[in-house]
């Protein structure tokens, strides 16, 4: 009776004042923070509009679109739903780890340090779960003002753009088109250049793709090219690295480190002047093309080498330099580096 009385009881009153006290704590904290609810409404607002703008999205993607206009704003639509998507999961993952540390305190009934460790590091946290709901209020207010402005009247618009053809496997149940991610508007851009009739005037019709160091120049281009619009519409497509245009119009054994760059300008003649470009209509790919003077190259785009091209080809380049733009037919595609979200 004297060990209940002096060790058992004040054990059993000691832990069951630590619970209680805890209890009280975890209430105050979740009262405080104001997460519950809030939380919850933003996560439950943020996956609606996900899922209206994602469906938009994807309906546009899975038609041709030859509109830079609508293009232009299937970008916004598409930077928007990224943003979404990337607050929706910053939420999510910390409503994830809440959930564990609120259930990683239960299989310890005697550790009342642990609980109370749980319970201030939520407090401490506090700051970062506001920041938190900021991300996702922010992209909420950027998804409903894109609902708002643009998502009627893009809607029916592209309702009038035919549908892409897409060759299914038989024996399969799951499907994915060859795409590049991130780069859906700037991959039409390029097959819509590639498709688009030839003016007339000048000979050449060029379209510069201007990017830095990885940024997905060399892959874009070659997933364009691989669209089935495009192989059905040209007989040839040929892709030339920069060495290989200096060897065409420098000296025997020279060097690509050696040109000054007059025998890229040579070699690029060389190359329009071949009777294979001339029988058949062809798209011509110069990757990491080489600085140019703009007279020069107007001289050469008026040249008879680059008029004797078959009719309604098309040259592809791609480059680190922003110079290069100015001698394209058609606007250049910039690729800017991809945002985190």
């Amino acid at each position: 009776m004297e060990f209940a009385r002096d060790v058992v009881l004040p054990a059993a009153l000691s832990e069951l004042l630590s619970r209680l006290f805890s209890l009280a704590l975890t209430n105050f904290s979740w009262l405080a923070t104001g997460n519950g609810g809030a939380e919850d409404a933003h996560r439950r607002r943020l996956e609606r509009l996900l899922a209206s703008i994602g469906s938009t999205v994807e309906e546009a993607e899975g038609r041709h679109i030859t509109n830079d206009h609508l293009l232009s704003q299937l970008k916004v639509l598409s930077d928007g739903m990224y943003r979404g998507r990337f607050a929706l999961e910053a939420t999510g993952a910390d409503a994830d780890a809440d959930c564990r540390q609120r259930t990683g305190a239960l299989p310890s009934p005697f550790n009342s340090a642990k609980r109370l460790r749980l319970i201030f590091g939520r407090r401490r946290d506090s700051k970062h779960g506001e920041d938190k709901d900021k991300l996702a209020a922010a992209a909420i207010e950027d998804l409903e003002s894109l609902t708002r402005d643009c998502m009627r009247e893009f809607v029916s618009l592209v309702q009038g753009y035919p549908r892409r053809r897409v060759l299914r496997p038989v024996a399969t149940t799951l499907y994915m088109d060859r795409r590049v991610f991130g780069r859906h508007v700037e991959t039409e851009r390029v097959v819509n250049f590639l498709l688009r009739p030839a003016s007339g005037a000048p000979c050449l019709s060029v379209l510069p793709i201007i990017g830095w160091v990885k940024s997905g120049k060399t892959t874009l281009v070659k997933h364009a090219c691989q669209d089935e619009r495009v192989r059905g519409h040209f007989s040839l497509v040929e892709s030339f690295q920069a060495d290989r245009v200096v060897r065409n119009g420098g000296r025997p054994g020279q060097t690509v480190w050696a040109s000054d760059g007059a025998e890229y300008l040579a070699g690029l003649r060389t190359i329009l002047s071949d009777e294979r470009f001339s029988a058949r209509r062809s798209v011509l790919i110069f990757e990491d093309a080489w600085p140019m003077d703009a007279s020069a190259w107007s001289a050469l785009a008026a040249s008879p080498a680059a008029c004797s091209l078959a009719a309604g080809s098309k040259l592809l380049l791609t480059s680190r330099d922003a110079d290069h733009a100015s001698i394209g037919t058609e606007e250049a595609v910039l690729l800017r580096p991809l945002p985190q979200e």
